[in-house]
């Protein structure tokens, strides 16, 4: 891998990280089970996500490699959730 694409990859996570970061911070006012929702939504479009142009067989690869991306992100948010979670003292 080049210096190049290393950095670009790097610079790349680190923004990912700071949205996910920041998107858990709004989950964190909703109520509890709107995160796991809207992540199983937004899987299931993934599923259904078709692109112009491709064929069936690209198409069906692409819709895999956006659910795994689409994924991952809503991991690290969940991720970034149960760290916050875990540092709020327990009121119960």
């Amino acid at each position: 891998m080049s210096e190049k694409a290393v950095k670009d990859e790097l610079r790349l996570f680190a923004l990912e990280s700071i949205v996910c970061q920041h998107i858990s911070q709004l989950y964190q006012l909703l109520p509890e089970g709107t995160f796991d929702a809207v992540r199983q939504q937004a899987i299931e479009g993934t599923r259904r996500q078709t692109f112009a142009g491709a064929d069936a067989a690209h198409s069906d690869l692409f819709s895999a490699e956006l659910e795994t991306a689409i994924d991952r992100l809503y991991g690290m948010i969940g991720h970034h959730l149960e760290m916050t979670q875990r540092r709020r003292p327990s009121t119960r």
